[in-house]
């Protein structure tokens, strides 16, 4: 039990040091989660949610539940929001952000997004809800909390009806977390670059590949790759892949015009699979027709 204690325990430090902003498979299908600049692009406003599982079956292990909306506003603005609630061991991080955009007309084939964002959020480990095996262990006797801090962040996104390039701080602002005496972990600075096409393959097929590089500090650069191919705007399918972490596929159905489920599943492909092979996330939205047009569609990209 001890051991199964410290696991969950280095876990939470490996999550808060290296992950920090919530992971999700399933941000090519709410991308303002890594980037403000995304609010007000899509085509059809919605209001979703998102449920993240990863390695089943192991104690302690990460999850994150996400409500979220996404609508555009006149004068060719955007707005987005979002409440996460991330959990790890006993590690808790409750987080709310909105997000406002401007779409500016470059010209007749591209739009230039612009987005801030405001963030609250409060963490707090709860080291003596862990059962151990020694009562009274004083390096488990303590719980704390930061409080409610505040953050922000920014992002640009370039886009034509085929072809998008986004870039992102979704946190601009280091935050040291301590338990009063001493800097435990600190929260870092996120950097997104994404980019990537929509091509018609035919009348029923549209094929869009996409890549995203994410960069934090004191850690590697990541980076996934998505290929999607939707089948008559109702049916996207493709497989993923994670640098050094995961490999996968998504899947997506529009149930009815105003409903939309998506699905990912990934199975490890660092140390991780010695352990668990399972990775889940299920999201479900609910899209209604905007009363603001935009001369430029939105790629494909935007699910």
């Amino acid at each position: 039990m001890k051991r199964i204690i410290i696991f969950s325990l280095l876990l939470a430090s490996l999550q808060l040091y290296a992950q920090q902003d919530p992971m999700y498979g399933q941000y090519i299908f709410n991308n303002a989660i890594i980037n403000p600049a995304q609010a007000g692009v899509q085509e059809l406003n919605q209001v979703g949610i998102l449920s993240r599982r990863q390695w089943l079956g192991m104690d302690g292990a990460p999850t994150t539940n996400t409500v979220f909306v996404n609508a555009r506003l006149p004068k060719n603005l955007g707005i987005a929001g979002g409440i996460y609630n991330d959990r790890i061991g006993p590690v808790r991080d409750l987080t709310l952000q909105a997000d406002l955009a401007s779409h500016i007309q470059i010209n007749d084939d591209w739009t230039f997004s612009g987005g801030v964002r405001l963030m609250a959020s409060n963490l707090s480990v709860n080291l003596s809800a862990l059962q151990t095996t020694q009562n009274g262990d004083p390096n488990f006797n303590t719980d704390f909390r930061t409080g409610t801090y505040l953050n922000a962040g920014l992002g640009v996104l370039f886009y034509s009806d085929k072809i998008f390039i986004g870039g992102s701080i979704p946190r601009l602002f280091a935050k040291d977390i301590s338990d009063g005496n001493s800097v435990i972990t600190r929260y870092q600075g996120h950097f997104y670059l994404y980019g990537g096409t929509s091509l018609k393959v035919n009348e029923d097929f549209t094929f869009t590949p996409s890549l995203l590089f994410k960069r934090v500090s004191n850690a590697p650069i990541q980076y996934d790759i998505n290929l999607v191919l939707d089948y008559k705007d109702v049916l996207d399918f493709g497989p993923m892949f994670r640098a050094n972490d995961a490999i996968g596929f998504l899947a997506g159905y529009k149930i009815t015009s105003q409903i939309y489920a998506g699905y990912m599943y990934e199975y490890p492909i660092n140390d991780m699979k010695l352990a668990t092979r399972q990775t889940h996330e299920l999201s479900l939205r609910m899209l209604w027709q905007s009363s603001q047009k935009k001369r430029i569609k939105s790629p494909r990209y935007f699910l």
